[in-house]
């Protein structure tokens, strides 16, 4: 028996080689699956922990010494005090003072000495070498007015101090990712080298914290050692063999506090590795479901594909198989041997599949894994690959079934015509069209991110019920033109061929199902990819993305001090209100320096954005001394104008000019504006700004600052009427005229003016989620107090704002702070900065204190190295292998067809028909069925995208401020894989048509009746 499958295996070599293939494919796909999973897992296990910023990974204690060691007895007992957790390493001490008010405008100040100190940063002037030297923050010494060689009388108990040189912690373009990388592992924690100003936070004023004075270690000779301290850091040690599986272990570990004889240690760690440990698993899990539709649909269609070659394959064989049962052989032994050959390529393929899955796994640990990462063989691999072995049994076993119960005139023509449909085929379509509305409805109408088993059938069953759909389609136009009058000879050929052939539309369904994976694969992934790159611009709203802790106001005022045009920096804050948190930009430079997907708001662009949120610029003035001309109406009372500067810092003050009496007159005020002011407002009304009769029409203008005119502040500033429900607004009407403002009011209350286009109501752009809640976002007037936003409306609605995501609203700085009392110390302030940002600018930024939190390219690569987006390759991979099975499959169809069709094509030539005839005849047969294949491949692979996009997120999501997948098939994309797919079938269209007429001769005839 073996012998005869050994003999039929060689006679057709073609067709066992492509299905050997489509076995060794599938066993293949189901090692990869399982073992990729877990090596996934692990490398990012491994990635995750060494990328998690070292307070979240590390250990960090405060040991204080009992008695009065020096310094180097101090950091010894630490040292000893100290026990590293097997899960650490990189043991780091340092010495630090608490925070000790120094005198004058220092504010809480702090020594700190380390060796290396200065080898880790950038060092201007030298590094401290003796007791009494110092080397501050370069930020703080240019707040301070300190230069190299100055004195800082810090008062008792630390003393005086000598500037030896500034320093700055390395940031910006300059400096590449090893080296930040080694700057950040040696400080443990960037933020302890932070400069705060003073802030007013309420009522309570929080004072001013300068960053560390770094001095020698044997400056603490001098200090009492109730006042400083050991800081002992440890990181963690991640091997490179580290299974997830491991995580919560080193999770649990936690040596806790020590009371010793030398001092006490205590643990301040903010160590959080259960979070860690958590988000792991979930990585792991959405790996797990991510993985196996990939996995699943491959297996799927090489099955389908595996139908139809056996199946050919027992086509071939017939004439064998009758003859063993005209010479009296069992049922049983004709299906022994017709099930010989199939199950012998199992076999076969069994091994070479394992072999070539675990190949591929290790070849794909290498490229996108970890480094030195061990092959995982995890048991459920087995498990699959037994799993699917067996179904290709199966697969084996239906196929020989369908030859084995052809009617004895089929096995006499050759080929198989096409027949209505029986009772169980009937059946088995009705069950499949049934399976795939149940299973799209289930999907269209579930809510949720998570994958589930709908979501891994879902692309078959469409595929499958799009397939059979347009086999059938196919059959049935062609059996209609074929019974009509003939319109050309060619046309009638190829619908002759096609609805008398079955075998040539039999490639119709499985090819369909290849197509709609392959479309399937790729959609998901660009999908993927765009869902990435729009959580990274929320994250990071720009190429680089700075730390501050300055107050809102003062990082705006620093952008535009190092950066005046608007072409590289913006600054950012979050600011959470009453009614909603709010992301304040600095709207005229959001264009220039911001990143805004296309996702969010699709059709609008960020330039279009930026117009939506912003007015005219503020008028800006600079002087000592404000002149202004009013004119009063006759019989009014005496009024004064309120003129509300902000000056450079965002500090906002008030200068009243007047009272100005009825008629015309001309006032002077002094001013605090001799460094650039904005002026934002104006309000006229009685003394102090206090309400009063207005009656009539007040014209305000000429404007003078220092002499020179300026009434270009008056008609040019955009000035509008202040909203009512902000004061006790009078004013009807304001008007712009060449000499400046008229205003028109009437009653007892006060005549307030906005700068810059500020309507009453600011708008915003709003998050879906906030307005999926209620409507229109609330305004911030219905609850304003003191501190609180203006009122607003949604003029945009969009799917994410940059750091709050789809639950934020991004309003204009100054719409948001114009007119209004806001705490500027409560916004969470961020620096954005272009790519091509000059060095100079960074310096300048690093010297105030300001670190890189994070760039855009970092935050991709970081979602990028995610277990899920990992895995996700493998839709590539899968649909790569989906196409060359595709591809295998057609051509060992198409010529396991070329014998019949050439003695078609000969018959054909024999009555006279032209061999150009029949070679566009067979082209056109070809064409169409492959076409109707590629269409509903690409209809199906299309429809299954769009609809389990809408529900699943192709990641973990990490925080509400996430935004969600957007339910969008990319017609680029979509083009593309069209373009290819119609390449491709129809070079197979072209080359089956050439290869049919080649050798299509009177003498083939001849010779099969011989």
């Amino acid at each position: 028996m073996i012998r005869v499958a050994l003999d039929g295996l060689r006679s057709r070599a073609l067709l066992s080689a492509g299905t050997l293939a489509l076995l060794v494919i599938a066993v293949a796909s189901a090692v990869v699956g399982p073992a990729f999973t877990v090596a996934v897992g692990n490398s990012y296990a491994i990635s995750r922990l060494s990328e998690a910023p070292n307070p979240i990974t590390g250990r960090t204690w405060e040991f204080r010494p009992t008695g009065s060691p020096g310094p180097g007895d101090a950091l010894a007992a630490a040292r000893d005090a100290v026990q590293v957790p097997s899960s650490q390493r990189d043991l780091s001490l340092q010495l630090e003072t608490d925070r000790v008010p120094a005198p004058g405008a220092y504010g809480e100040v702090q020594l700190l000495a380390r060796d290396g100190a200065c080898e880790h940063l950038e060092i201007e002037g030298r590094c401290p070498q003796r007791p009494g030297e110092t080397a501050i923050l370069a930020g703080d010494a240019e707040e301070d007015g300190l230069r190299i060689g100055d004195r800082l009388e810090l008062g008792d108990p630390l003393g005086e101090l000598t500037v030896v040189g500034t320093y700055v912690y390395p940031n910006g373009q300059g400096v590449d990712d090893d080296e930040l990388a080694a700057v950040e592992d040696f400080w443990f924690d960037p933020a302890r080298l932070a400069s705060v100003p003073a802030q007013v936070l309420g009522t309570q004023l929080l004072p001013r914290r300068p960053a560390p004075y770094l001095v020698p270690a044997e400056q603490f000779a001098s200090v009492p050692a109730r006042l400083f301290l050991v800081r002992a850091d440890t990181r963690i040690d991640v091997p490179a063999d580290l299974d997830a599986g491991q995580l919560s272990g080193l999770a649990a570990e936690d040596p806790g506090s020590e009371t010793l004889d030398s001092g006490t240690l205590t643990e301040v760690s903010l160590n959080d590795l259960d979070a860690v440990t958590a988000e792991v698993e979930q990585e792991r899990e959405a790996a797990v479901s991510s993985v196996t539709p990939a996995v699943v649909s491959l297996v799927l269609v090489a099955l389908a594909l595996l139908s139809r070659l056996t199946s050919a394959a027992g086509d071939l064989r017939v004439p064998d198989l009758a003859l063993a049962s005209l010479r009296g052989a069992s049922r049983r032994r004709v299906w022994l041997l017709a099930l010989g050959e199939p199950l012998l390529l199992v076999v076969i393929a069994l091994p070479l599949g394992v072999l070539a899955g675990v190949g591929l796994t290790q070849w794909l640990v290498r490229s996108w894994l970890a480094p030195g990462l061990p092959l995982p063989l995890p048991p459920v691999a087995g498990l699959t690959v037994l799993a699917v072995t067996a179904a290709a049994v199966g697969v084996c076993a239906l196929a020989v079934r369908g030859v084995l119960t052809r009617t004895l005139a089929d096995q006499l023509t050759g080929h198989q015509r096409p027949r209505k449909a029986g009772r169980s085929a009937v059946l088995g379509i009705l069950v499949l069209v049934a399976a795939t509305l149940v299973v799209a409805t289930l999907a269209l109408t579930r809510t949720g991110g998570a994958t589930d088993a709908s979501d891994l059938v879902l692309p078959v069953l469409v595929a499958a019920t799009f397939g059979g759909a347009a086999t059938a389609g196919a059959r049935a136009g062609a059996a209609r033109l074929a019974a009509r009058r003939p319109r050309g000879t060619v046309v009638f050929l190829a619908v002759r061929a096609v609805a008398r052939r079955a075998a040539g539309t039999l490639v119709v369904l499985p090819l369909t199902v290849a197509i709609a994976v392959c479309t399937f694969g790729a959609g998901v992934y660009d999908a993927a990819a765009t869902w990435r790159e729009s959580v990274a611009a929320t994250q990071a709203p720009a190429d680089t993305v700075w730390a501050t802790e300055l107050p809102m106001e003062e990082a705006v005022a620093l952008t535009h001090a190092l950066d005046p045009d608007g072409r590289w920096l913006m600054a950012a804050g979050t600011f959470v209100a009453q009614d909603a948190i709010y992301v304040a930009v600095d709207g005229a430079r959001l264009g220039q320096v911001a990143t805004w997907h296309e996702t969010w708001t699709p059709g609008r662009d960020v330039n279009e954005i930026a117009a939506v949120l912003t007015g005219t610029a503020l008028p800006a003035v600079t002087g000592s001394r404000l002149g202004l001309t009013m004119t009063v109406p006759r019989g009014s009372e005496p009024v004064t104008v309120e003129v509300r500067f902000r000056d450079a810092k965002g500090a906002v003050s008030g200068a009243y000019v007047g009272p100005f009496a009825a008629g015309t007159s001309s006032l002077t005020e002094r001013v605090a504006c001799r460094t650039t002011c904005t002026i934002e407002g104006l309000l006229i009304g009685g003394g102090a700004g206090l309400p009063t009769e207005l009656d009539g029409t007040f014209v305000l203008g000429p404007m003078e600052m220092d002499g020179a005119d300026r009434t270009d502040v008056l008609t040019d500033g955009g000035w509008q009427l202040t909203s009512a429900e902000e004061l006790q607004q009078v004013a009807g009407e304001v008007t712009t005229t060449s000499a400046g403002l008229t205003v028109r009011a009437t009653g007892r209350g006060l005549a307030g003016l906005t700068a810059g286009d500020v309507p009453p109501v600011r708008p915003v752009v709003a998050g879906r989620e906030i307005v999926d809640v209620a409507g229109d976002v609330p305004g911030g007037a219905a609850t304003s107090r003191a501190g609180q936003p203006p009122p607003i409306t949604a003029a945009v609605v969009a799917e994410s704002v940059p750091f709050l995501g789809p639950r934020g609203v991004a309003i204009d700085h100054t719409m948001m702070s114009v007119n209004r009392s806001i705490f500027s110390s409560e916004f969470d302030t961020r620096v954005l900065a272009t790519s091509d940002t000059p060095q100079r600018i960074d310096d300048a930024l690093a010297a105030r204190g300001l670190v890189v939190a994070t760039t855009q390219d970092r935050e991709v690569e970081r979602l990028d190295g995610t277990a899920y987006a990992i895995v996700l390759r493998l839709y590539l991979v899968s649909a790569a292998l989906v196409l060359l099975m595709a591809v295998a499959g057609l051509a060992v169809s198409t010529a396991v067809q070329l014998p019949g069709r050439r003695l078609d094509a000969a018959s054909l030539s024999v009555v006279g028909v032209r061999r150009r005839s029949v070679l566009l005849a067979v082209a056109l047969e070809q064409g169409v069925v492959l076409g109707a294949a590629g269409v509903a491949g690409l209809a199906a692979g299309s429809l299954t995208q769009w609809i389990v996009l809408r529900r699943i997120t192709l990641g973990v999501v990490e925080g509400v401020s996430w935004p969600r997948v957007v339910a969008h098939v990319d017609p680029t994309l979509l083009s593309i894989v069209a373009t290819g797919v119609a390449v491709l079938l129809g070079c197979v269209a072209v080359v089956s048509a050439w290869l049919t007429v080649r050798r299509a001769r009177g003498a083939s005839l001849r010779e099969k009746a011989g």
